[in-house]
């Protein structure tokens, strides 16, 4: 079964809670597509945070045995066969109306959402993971959209939460939608055993917020 993961950022490394679960979760030999936000520019931002998170795996003892960039340098056909054949996805953050309007003009969608291994999502990526996104003013969008997204994780999230002041914008748009807030260094696991909260995650509901963190 699937585990999804769901993030905001991390400044140094994977919190040693989130290391532990993907050591577990992640096979040995294990191949990893790294989905960019922005497809065909901007290919040398894409490679930098490429490096940055692989260095980030394997300080916490997980090495892959192929990893690999998924953007415009491949053909769709590639792409689509890079994430079929991965055990780990990771969807970038960036802008996140336009990497879904890249998940979609490469073909990406229905492999990704069949994709049974480990699947992260920061950032942009994290609020792509949802049924629905919800692109918000407080989290930087340029304007307001809420879209059908990939559908992989049942959370509709808020990246890069203040969880000491959560903004009128979300206390109003959580009485239409069920928002998670996840600061940074947290993070939403969903798998075969349900759904656990590492780190500040905050539940945004009908005007009102609830602290959701279990370790």
């Amino acid at each position: 079964m699937r585990t999804s993961i769901q993030v905001s950022m991390f400044q140094t490394g994977f919190p040693e809670a989130l290391a532990a679960v993907l050591r577990k979760k992640i096979p040995e030999n294990a191949r990893f597509a790294f989905v960019a936000s922005e497809f065909e520019l901007l290919h040398e931002k894409t490679d930098k945070y490429f490096r940055r998170f692989l260095d980030m795996f394997t300080a916490c003892g997980i090495e892959f045995v192929e990893s690999r960039v998924v953007d415009g340098r491949m053909t769709p056909e590639e792409a689509k066969c890079t994430v079929e054949n991965a055990d780990v996805v990771w969807l970038s953050g960036g802008d996140t109306p336009t990497e879904f309007m890249y998940l979609e003009k490469y073909g990406l969608l229905e492999a990704l959402r069949e994709h049974d291994g480990v699947f992260i999502g920061m950032s942009a990526g994290a609020i792509n993971m949802a049924r629905t996104a919800v692109c918000t003013l407080t989290c930087g969008h340029e304007a307001l959209r809420v879209y059908k997204a990939l559908g992989i994780s049942p959370y509709t999230v808020e990246p890069h939460l203040d969880a000491e002041h959560i903004s009128e914008e979300l206390l109003q748009l959580s009485r239409q939608h069920e928002l998670y807030g996840i600061c940074d260094e947290a993070a939403i696991i969903v798998d075969e055993t349900g759904t656990r909260y590492i780190g500040n995650v905050v539940w945004i509901s009908g005007g009102k917020c609830e602290r959701l963190s279990t370790q």
